[in-house]
């Protein structure tokens, strides 16, 4: 029977910390707009804000080029950590130590999620647990059937598009919209106000709510699905040694962007839709039929580009900040929630809804560079970020040094008694 031990730092691959370090940039953009509260400004007061004038060129980016792209991207890396974790179970017939292992890996990242989803509505670590689940029991599919189990995966949601467009049309989507996130049972100034109120019993009470009409979203999203099927396209890609072949040529972030970013113009410009929306025309679904497939090509263009720009020596040390925070991106990630929580609710500092689009991602622009730091400064004593090592010790049952030097010196000892 194989002993099932965790990935050692030597087998790392560099690169791939930088992707998750650049994936933990993007979503902090994405996720900064529900923490400060922007999303739930109503219109008619965003031109009172500082800097506003700005702000619809940030929100055209965001929507064109990080909206979506940076999940999709930290969800291929999911799919490649399992195979780098998997790869040497994949040809044996006994994998029930891998099996027992990720399991349980799973279980605690659902128990992580479901904490963090208490404190803010847009956690994804349970989704992708879940999913992590059934990624499980697709393990032993062949390397052509990864791929087109994705891509089945990645579309399937328009199937149900088609139906709930003909049972409820639009449902859960507001008459008139009054800001950039309107529910149907809560205007959003009652919304900010609950963030606002500086009561923890109030503020979570409505974080409830919205985790409800999160969960639900998730429904004409496709989230689950479309998560899963990258999953697989994630370890189908590490399979085929995609990171030392493709994406270090760099044509093939051509081959990538150009397509990707045709189809996305075309989606957002042309046709016009809401991939959370359920749909209420064929133009709708349309619209989804474009702007998923778009969205994996412009992501995977992006690794292409990193990847070439990670080859070169002054690219490696240019990229290092970023593999530095992917090192610990589990820490860092739950970090922007703290952050927000922080700075923006009425329990902490109290900037809710107070700010502009260009002000927030000034101030998130920031908060990277403080991550970054810290990460540089932590890594050098540690060798594992403090959350990566405490899901570490839950997963494997064991209580693992943390610190280089004891690390380095249970080496020592072990080389001179073998």
């Amino acid at each position: 029977m194989s002993t099932i031990k965790p990935t050692a730092s030597s087998q790392r691959v560099a690169s791939v910390d930088a992707l998750r370090g650049f994936a933990i940039l993007g979503i902090l953009f994405a996720n900064i707009l529900s923490w400060s509260g922007y999303k739930f400004i109503p219109f008619t007061a965003m031109e009172g804000l500082k800097w506003h004038e700005f702000d619809s060129y940030i929100s055209t980016f965001l929507s064109v080029f990080i909206d979506t792209k940076f999940y999709t991207i930290f969800s291929l890396l999911f799919g490649i950590g399992f195979y780098f974790q998997f790869k040497k179970f994949k040809n044996q017939a006994d994998q029930k130590p891998f099996v027992d292992v990720y399991r349980r890996r799973m279980s605690f990242l659902i128990l992580f999620g479901f904490i963090h989803m208490t404190f803010w509505s847009g956690d994804i670590l349970m989704l992708y647990g879940m999913m992590g689940f059934i990624l499980l029991e697709l393990r032993n599919l062949t390397k052509e059937n990864l791929l087109k189990v994705s891509m089945i995966l990645l579309m399937s949601s328009l199937v149900l598009d088609v139906i709930l467009m003909y049972v409820a049309p639009g449902y859960g989507v507001p008459d008139v919209a009054l800001a950039k996130k309107h529910y149907i049972d809560m205007a959003p100034e009652a919304v900010s106000a609950a963030f606002m109120s500086g009561d923890w019993l109030t503020t979570l009470k409505v974080n409830a709510h919205n985790i409800m009409w999160r969960w639900f979203d998730f429904v004409p999203m496709g989230r689950p699905t479309k998560v899963l099927g990258l999953f697989l396209m994630g370890y189908y890609l590490a399979e085929q040694n995609f990171f030392n072949t493709t994406a270090k040529k760099g044509v093939n972030f051509w081959k990538f962007f150009i397509p990707g970013i045709a189809l996305t113009l075309t989606g957002k410009y042309l046709i016009g839709g809401s991939m959370s929306a359920i749909p209420t025309q064929w133009s709708d679904i349309l619209f989804k039929a474009i702007e998923v497939p778009g969205q994996v090509l412009l992501s995977l263009s992006y690794v292409c580009l990193l990847v070439v720009t990670y080859e070169s020596n002054f690219g490696k040390k240019a990229l290092q900040g970023l593999t530095d925070v992917g090192r610990m991106s589990f820490t860092n990630y739950l970090s922007h929630t703290i952050f927000g929580i922080v700075l923006f609710y009425g329990v902490g500092f109290g900037y809710f809804g107070q700010w502009s689009l260009t002000q927030i991602w000034i101030v998130a622009v920031g908060f990277y560079a403080f991550q970054i730091a810290f990460s540089r400064i932590w890594l050098k004593v540690f060798a594992f970020g403090p959350l990566e090592w405490g899901w570490r010790c839950l997963t494997y049952k064991t209580m693992f040094p943390i610190r280089r030097s004891t690390i380095a010196e249970q080496k020592r000892m072990a080389q001179q008694t073998a």
